[in-house]
Parts: C-alpha cells; structure tokens; sequence
C-alpha cells in the first residue's frame, strides 16, 4: 500500500473498519494490513499478489481478504489478476468473505467484475462496500 493515493488510504481505512465491526467482535481476529507500519505484519502473497487486507480467527474457522480500488485501478488488467487470484483462494475455504471497497462512482463496474469471477473461479461471500471519498 505504500505509495497508494490519499483516496485509496480512506477505502483501505474504512474496510479495515467494517471488517473489525462485523468479523472481530468474538476478539480472536487476526488482521494483517498491508499498511508497512513499524511491528505490524503484513499479509502473505496469494497468487504473487498482496492484499490490502487479510483476517482470520483463531483457530481458523473463517478467512477474510479486503481489497480496495479507485476507479481508474479497478478497471486496470493487473486488478483483474490480482482480484480473481482472491476469489480462487477463497473458493478453497468453506467459510471465506471477499469485500471489495470502492468509491460510490464504481460500484456498477465492481459488481460487474466481482460476479464475473464468482461465476469463473467459484462463489465465495463477496461483498462490495462503497464509500463516498470525496473524489
């Protein structure tokens, strides 16, 4: 995430908080942010891709992948890869969650996207979150 945009620094803020509120209130979550802070892991590559966000409990019974896109990165060929690299290591856990944050202008083209790759790699809870950042 380092080097991302102010606009995508809010959408990674606002999806690590939906995630805490619906998926850490047992307090056994593990969170990895791709946010490079001193003593905070990161997340593991899937697919040779980061994700802006990776949880699971302790001991796993869930898996949670969070990414977050602009507009313009949403529509880029390497967003493509890396979201459908998500949804095809979900597709492999029996209780996983993909939320996709994006800003209330993009939501047509994620809902697109998120269904065509459902519908290629397996369906997975998909959820995509839109977020007025104000660009």
């Amino acid at each position: 995430m380092s080097g991302e945009s102010d606009e995508h620094a809010l959408l990674v803020s606002r999806l690590t908080a939906y995630v805490r509120k619906k998926h850490g209130g047992a307090g056994n979550l593990a969170l990895y942010l791709d946010d490079q802070k001193m003593g905070r892991e990161r997340p593991q590559r899937i697919g040779g891709h980061l994700p802006d966000l990776y949880a699971q409990d302790v001991p796993r019974t869930f898996v949670v992948i969070g990414e977050a896109k602009t507009q313009a990165d949403l529509i880029s060929p390497r967003s493509h890869r890396q979201l459908a690299s998500f949804v095809r290591y979900l597709a492999f856990h029996e209780a996983a969650f993909f939320y996709l944050a994006v800003p209330f202008i993009a939501r047509p083209t994620a809902t697109k996207l998120v269904r065509e790759l459902e519908a290629a790699y397996g369906a997975v809870g998909s959820h995509i979150l839109t977020i007025d950042t104000g660009y």
